[in-house]
């Protein structure tokens, strides 16, 4: 069993224990990809994907609709320190903010990370919110 394989595993078996509201993608390309079902008007995604010659990277990412771009996150954002690799992608329709580690770097399960990670973003999506308002 490679690496990828691995922790994909032990994805799967965390999440039907604590979180069985993830989905996977059964034809992601790019190794495994998650997405949560939930009843608010936020995506979730969880990936794990790792190319050649490269460690294997797990990622979280959330998508925001459109309103979003009416404050002011992208600074929040770049101020921000996080242990994760933060990005934030500006389509037509949404914004994508994502965290992203390698696991050499990790020190936690892959449940772990996601539930880290999503913390750091949910607090960064407030504070972007409560900055707007002063």
């Amino acid at each position: 069993m490679n690496l990828i394989h691995y922790y994909r595993e032990q994805f799967l078996e965390l999440i039907s224990q604590f979180e069985p509201n993830w989905e996977e993608e059964p034809f992601y390309q790019f190794g495994f990809r998650w997405k949560a079902f939930t009843t608010n008007m936020y995506k979730d995604f969880f990936q794990m994907t790792q190319m050649p010659d490269e460690p294997l990277y797990l990622m979280y990412a959330i998508e925001l609709p459109e309103k979003y771009k009416n404050t002011n996150i992208s600074e929040v954002v770049k101020s921000v320190s996080s242990s994760y690799e933060l990005s934030m992608y500006y389509f037509t329709d949404k914004i994508l903010l994502t965290s992203c580690i390698s696991i050499e770097n990790l020190q936690q399960t892959s449940l772990g990370f996601l539930n880290q990670a999503r913390g750091e973003i949910i607090d960064l999506v407030f504070s972007a919110i409560q900055l707007k308002n002063m």
